[in-house]
């Protein structure tokens, strides 16, 4: 039986042919504009292509439309999906709340509720949720959130007592046991702690070290990074710690501490930095990057493409002949690979590897790259080398207000000053920039600024001229 143009659309949105699906629902809707199927499918689809506003739009007039009560809540609900991604919290907990008051027994909803309320850290509300529907204690995807609200709501006794309860029947669980260690450092138990991390797989303390550190406990943490270190004098990851804690700015993080770093986190990774920490900075910098590209593209690089979020991101807005992703981490590139957004993938450093492909690439990007180094002078030059002409460096950095710094979580955070300088003398021209919340840490959200800079055509002439 062949398929209604509606099922096709949902087919190719699945495929990730985002445009074409779109463009389906578009006819739907233009023969009748009241198709509530087509109007929220096509929301989805925009939402799903990192189309934020549109698919706001979309959704909202889905919302408004007069259907059936489970209909119009599962557009609401879809709506707070796209209000959540699109920074607009407030918003999108008044249409969860409405999806709720429509179909109060979706537990699905109730989760959507207490992830935004999280973001807004509202953490009384979140254990007074839970006490109004018990069955959300039953979520084993709520219980780190569930135990960080107890935490801060100051029921440390109740957190420790649920994340005990859940490590039992998940032992393996980092972040659990992340909470655990943050909840007996908050007790006061700091030697209980060390203790039973004593004997510890170092890439667990080390796992639990950083934890701590990330969520504000530094001082918790330090004995555990110096407990690697005595096992392990070579332990760039505890030394690079040690130095951000103590205040000592260096040129970049080891790449041993890297590739170490995300080798541990691959298997888990998306879900601990999309998930929880709200990280989404691949779709609005590909989002960014559509209003200065036209047609398709030839030659692409994703410096740092870890498990290939930026790749998908990619592939959803542009239709690219070659996409190349390089990476310190085998463990991420691995999975990048079974992602299949690639066409190429590289295992390295990206200051060597984009050294090895001058005047290539149409556009460069990187996302949670920057973080790991300093100064930006050296990677901006060899990024303008590897460009053509009017290509694009798109990135993102942690924001500062001014110069640039090692904060405690380990990453180096970067000033727009620091930016348009190292810009300037790389040959690239500022086209667009702007701060958004770029992910959570410690609860509150880390404010990222997001670059676009464009190679003068000058700046090649000159170098191919030397």
């Amino acid at each position: 039986m062949t398929a209604s143009p509606l099922q096709y659309a949902l087919q190719l949105m699945q495929r990730q042919s985002f445009d074409q699906a779109a463009a389906l629902c578009q006819q739907v809707l233009k023969a009748n504009p009241k198709d509530f199927n087509a109007q929220h499918l096509l929301g989805v689809i925009q939402m799903q292509s990192g189309n934020l506003d549109e698919a706001c739009a979309s959704l909202k007039v889905a919302s408004q439309m007069s259907v059936a009560s489970r209909y119009k809540a599962q557009a609401l609900s879809n709506l707070s999906l796209a209000l959540k991604q699109n920074d607009a919290l407030g918003d999108a907990l008044i249409a969860v709340e409405q999806a709720i008051t429509l179909l109060p027994d979706e537990l699905a909803f109730r989760v959507n509720r207490l992830n935004i309320l999280e973001l807004e850290q509202q953490w009384d509300l979140i254990v007074k949720a839970t006490a109004e529907t018990p069955a959300l204690n039953q979520e084993p995807e709520l219980q780190c959130l569930l135990t960080r609200a107890e935490r801060h709501s100051g029921k440390a006794q109740a957190a420790l007592k649920r994340i005990e309860q859940y490590l039992q029947q998940t032992p393996g669980d980092l972040e659990a046991l992340g909470e655990w260690a943050l909840l007996r450092a908050a007790l006061g138990d700091q030697a209980i702690l060390e203790q039973a991390l004593e004997l510890a797989p170092a890439e667990t303390l080390e796992w639990i070290a950083d934890y701590l550190a990330e969520e504000g406990w530094l001082t918790q943490a330090l004995p555990l990074y110096r407990s690697l270190l005595r096992n392990d004098p070579g332990h760039t990851g505890a030394r690079h710690m040690l130095d951000a804690a103590e205040g000592r700015l260096t040129e970049a993080a080891p790449a041993a501490y890297i590739e170490s770093l995300y080798d541990a986190h691959a298997h888990r990774f998306e879900q601990h930095l999309v998930k929880r920490l709200e990280y989404r900075a691949p779709t609005r910098l590909a989002e960014r990057l559509a209003k200065h590209i036209q047609g398709p593209l030839d030659q692409v690089a994703d410096l740092g493409c870890g498990s290939g979020l930026m790749g998908e991101a990619l592939r959803a807005r542009f239709e690219i002949s070659r996409l190349s992703g390089c990476d310190l981490s085998g463990g991420m590139l691995s999975i990048a690979e079974q992602n299949g957004y690639y066409d190429q993938l590289a295992q390295g450093q990206v200051t060597e590897w984009l050294a090895q492909h001058p005047r290539h690439f149409e556009v460069i990007c990187a996302t949670d790259l920057l973080i790991y180094f300093g100064d930006l002078a050296p990677l901006m030059e060899l990024a303008a080398q590897a460009l053509i002409p009017d290509g694009l460096f798109a990135f993102t950095v942690e924001h500062a207000d001014q110069g640039l710094a090692l904060t405690a979580s380990g990453r180096y955070r970067h000033s727009l000053d620091h930016i348009q300088t190292r810009c300037d003398q790389a040959g690239l021209a500022l086209i667009e920039q702007e701060t958004f919340a770029l992910r959570k840490e410690q609860g509150k959200i880390i404010t990222g600024t997001l670059v676009i800079a464009r190679l003068h055509p000058q700046q090649t002439q000159s170098g191919e001229d030397a």
